[in-house]
């Protein structure tokens, strides 16, 4: 079949690179305009895009399985008919967002710190090995505990691994009921509103506060979501708000430079973050004079999600402690001892 000429393509391209040592650069559908910056070595181009179509789908058993190149839209339309979903909100940059790409590069959106991120709801996949053949790992169970965790592992690895197949995903019925709301407060009003709301059934699926106004959105039964608008009030958010700042397309985000601190909800700053979501775990500085890593000794670490034609140079990853990079470095030995899987992509020499 197409599909099937489409791998067999993909493991011959890997296995002529293999032989001859040449570099690999893995993509999909290159729809993330936020992408980190990172170069990698030309050489031969792999793209996924046309390993497409779903493979499995058991409503009954909560589980999907897709090839890398199946475009999330699709992938979210098929769920959306059946009352289900991907719990982490997953970001959709377009119609040519790939659902490789989307576990290649960890992508989480507004759900993520209620119902868990992209990582939690990969179960299985299928990865292509350096010498073009193509390797299985995990299941599609949720109990599967055989083996080393190589599915979760090559979640957010940016490709260095190499390519990924295809991948089995958990997913979950869609909340009954589901309001967002806008409300002016302080930060310090904001902080412990939000502490408030995630001890107790509040049924918080989301939260974002900006211009000194909280964005909260609330999931669930219809008795659980009208009663906690009863209680806070505010004003009615338009239904696209999460999407856009899942996607950094806010006007908050206008500026080129943009970079995220991913941090502890009680982690104190006096940096000035444009936006500030996942209840303040997760940060965004907004086109710095200097790198923000630099003389930074708060908890979390840095990324440079979008990079301004005149911006500084800086590394797009934080910098890793130096035993972190050592098991970096061996994990990628483990599945790339030729070092030709998009090399550089993350760190140089990885």
């Amino acid at each position: 079949t197409i599909l099937m000429d489409a791998l067999q393509d993909i493991l011959d391209a890997v296995r002529q690179a293999s032989a001859s040592r040449m570099p690999v650069t893995i993509t999909g559908g290159g729809s993330r305009p936020c992408r980190p910056a990172n170069a990698v070595s030309t050489g031969r181009e792999v793209s996924m895009t046309d390993h497409t179509g779903i493979m499995e789908y058991h409503p009954e058993e909560l589980v999907v399985r897709v090839r890398a190149g199946t475009r999330l839209t699709e992938l979210i339309e098929q769920l959306t008919a059946e009352g289900q979903m991907l719990a982490c909100d997953p970001p959709v940059h377009g119609d040519a967002s790939t659902v490789g790409g989307l576990v290649a590069s960890g992508l989480s959106g507004s759900r993520r710190p209620y119902a868990g991120a992209i990582r939690d709801a990969v179960l299985g996949t299928g990865v292509i090995l350096q010498d073009g053949t193509y390797a299985e790992f995990g299941g599609q169970v949720m109990k599967n505990v055989a083996g080393y965790d190589v599915s979760r592992l090559v979640c957010g690895s940016w490709g260095i691994l190499g390519p990924i197949a295809d991948i089995s995903l958990k997913v979950l019925p869609l909340p009954e009921a589901e309001e967002s709301v806008m409300l002016a407060l302080t930060a310090e009003e904001a902080k412990s509103l939000i502490a408030e709301l995630i001890h107790r059934v509040s049924g918080l699926s989301a939260s974002c506060y900006l211009g000194g106004r909280l964005a909260l959105r609330f999931s669930g039964s219809e008795s659980v979501v009208k009663e906690e608008l009863d209680k806070i009030g505010g004003e009615p958010v338009d239904i696209d708000f999460w999407s856009r700042l899942d996607t950094q397309d806010l006007d908050a985000f206008e500026a080129g430079d943009i970079w995220r601190l991913s941090t502890h909800t009680t982690e104190v700053s006096d940096r000035d973050y444009a936006v500030c979501d996942w209840g303040f775990a997760q940060r965004w500085l907004i086109a710095p004079e200097s790198d923000p890593r630099e003389n930074y000794d708060g908890t979390g670490h840095w990324t440079r999600v979008r990079t301004a034609d005149s911006a500084f140079d800086a590394e797009t990853f934080h910098p890793l402690p130096a035993a972190q990079m050592q098991l970096m470095q061996r994990i990628k030995a483990a599945f790339d001892p030729h070092g030709i899987f998009n090399p550089g992509r993350m760190y140089p020499g990885l």
